[in-house]
């Protein structure tokens, strides 16, 4: 079985050598990082740097850049802005699912899990209805490495000419328009605002389906919510292969040297993963230690909040009503180092 189908076996080997020099799935010499203990070391370490691609993206700085460039947007996505979007959000889940009502089988991913969260970002900042089919099309590109260097080029190209027509609105954008390398940030905020919910609805519902005691519990005991959310986020979130980092000196992580200038990916999928960490890793259980799905210290994402109230929300509303909702035929992984469905077919009715 591939990599992209069921990473288990991948991180079982990762983790029993410990850091090691391998080549991942897609041929590329790393480091790698999947111990849960290691990875936390390794997120936190000062000589793993996060700035290995020039332009001011958030995610490939390190301080003080990264803090100056941080603290607006993890303002612009503070709690309380988050919450008060629940009642919209409420609304266009119940939107989506209300075309399920006559379908004999539906495509989770089309339908759904794909449509709300890039509804939910685009309002947020400020991008326009009519945009998000070519904003879902610049984000697969950008994701898959083959299309990955045109596509930023093109999608830096869009949110440069929303900046200079776009009239000032209760949204982020405005919120930010006057900081500091603000079209790579957008262009990171728009994709990776929806492109991990997508997979964390996508890959979180098909775990519930294939568990019916956490799938009732959904349903029947709604204060459960974030606790599913938190498991589901641990089993199988969407960076499976992991971040990278650069090594700016020789390194030491579990007591294993990493020599300067290597490449160092950090495994967040195995270590979410690790028996010393989680016992039976690989069943869903409530009430679990905190995972690293958003990861850990100054780079932790700033749009988990957002994440979190979306997976209840749609967890939640789906299963409440439509209860009965199976697998139709066996869902199609795609091949992305975003670990996601391509393809999700349900019978929302028996």
């Amino acid at each position: 079985m591939s990599f992209f189908a069921d990473p288990t076996p991948y991180f079982d080997k990762w983790r029993e050598q410990g850091p090691a020099l391998i080549e991942t799935p897609d041929g590329q010499k790393t480091w790698m990082i999947s111990r849960y203990d290691d990875v936390v070391q390794a997120l936190s370490h000062p000589g793993l740097s996060s700035a290995f691609v020039p332009g001011g993206m958030l995610n490939h700085t390190d301080p003080p850049e990264h803090t100056r460039l941080r603290k607006p947007i993890a303002r612009a996505f503070a709690t309380r802005r988050v919450e008060a979007l629940r009642p919209r959000i409420e609304q266009i889940t119940n939107e989506l699912l209300g075309t399920w009502e006559d379908a004999e089988e539906v495509d989770v991913i089309e339908t759904f899990a794909y449509p709300l969260p890039i509804a939910v970002i685009c309002e947020l900042l400020g991008v326009p209805e009519e945009d998000r089919d070519e904003i879902r099309r610049l984000s697969g590109e950008l994701l898959a490495p083959q299309t990955m260097a045109d596509a930023f080029v093109r999608f830096a190209g869009y949110v440069q000419q929303l900046l200079n027509t776009k009239e000032p609105g209760d949204d982020v954008i405005t919120e930010l328009r006057d900081e500091p390398n603000l079209v790579p940030n957008l262009v990171l905020l728009i994709t990776a605002g929806h492109e991990t919910t997508v997979q964390l609805i996508g890959n979180g519902l098909l775990a519930l389906l294939r568990d019916p005691v956490v799938k009732r519990r959904v349903i029947d005991d709604p204060i459960a919510l974030p606790e599913v959310v938190e498991e589901l986020l641990r089993y199988d979130g969407p960076f499976a292969t992991g971040i990278v980092r650069v090594a700016t000196t020789d390194v030491v992580v579990g007591g294993v040297t990493i020599p300067r200038s290597s490449q160092v990916t950090v495994s967040l999928g195995a270590a979410n993963r690790d028996p010393s960490r989680y016992p039976d890793p690989d069943v869903l259980r409530l009430g679990r230690d905190p995972h690293v799905t958003f990861g850990h210290g100054i780079h932790y994402c700033v749009g988990a909040r957002l994440a979190r109230v979306e997976g209840e929300i749609a967890f939640g509303t789906l299963l409440r009503r439509f209860p009965e909702l199976a697998l139709a035929a066996e869902p199609e992984w795609r091949e992305s180092f975003i670990r996601g469905l391509a393809s999700f077919r349900v019978r929302p009715k028996p």
